[in-house]
């Protein structure tokens, strides 16, 4: 399984209200505020622990078919400048933090093999970026099965889970969708 998650960090800046006490308490716990306080950039390590804590709930989601999310039962563990991972209940799950000058993207995966494309949308409206976002996925997923991309399509199920179809046939390959602001991002596990 896989689950990935991006922020545009002007869009966050101006769109969320980080700087306010009441917000981090409501996302992180004591841990994990003391970790945001003792970094340099506090304004990107908020949005890392913020986008690993959303790429592992999509795992758990698609798993446990969760339909809540709590962000504080996602406890943040960063190992490095990229890798981490997250605890949920007694499961760790790794992940991958890509950290840009605009945007900060978190892959979390269950399995080592997957790939991942990050890109700027064309468009500020929610329908065109999710069309960009299904249409760089499918090609990339019928570029890595060696078919052609007009017999696949992306169909959420009955949870809004994204999943690939070929001639109608559901694929056991996971994906995730992501976009927030002026970014969006795919990833699938293959």
């Amino acid at each position: 399984m896989i689950g990935n998650d991006i922020v545009d960090l002007e869009f966050a800046g101006i769109n969320s209200r980080w700087r306010e006490q009441r917000f981090l308490d409501k996302l992180f716990s004591k841990e994990e505020q003391q970790f945001i306080l003792s970094e340099e950039n506090r304004y990107a390590t908020i949005w890392k622990l913020w986008s690993m804590k959303e790429s592992v709930y999509k795992i758990i989601s698609r798993a446990d078919g969760i339909a809540r999310f709590n962000p504080k039962d996602f406890n943040c563990f960063v190992t490095n400048a990229v890798e981490g991972y997250v605890m949920f209940e007694n499961r760790s799950v790794p992940t991958v933090t890509e950290i840009k000058r605009e945007f900060i993207q978190t892959i979390a995966y269950l399995q080592q093999d997957w790939i991942s494309e990050s890109f700027p949308l064309v468009d500020s409206d929610i329908e065109i970026q999710s069309e960009q976002i299904y249409q760089k996925a499918v090609k990339a997923f019928a570029k890595m099965k060696a078919i052609n991309y007009k017999s696949l399509e992306i169909l959420k199920n009955e949870r809004g889970v994204p999943q690939f179809y070929i001639h109608g046939i559901l694929q056991a390959d996971h994906l995730s969708l992501t976009h927030h602001g002026h970014f969006g991002a795919f990833a699938i596990a293959v």
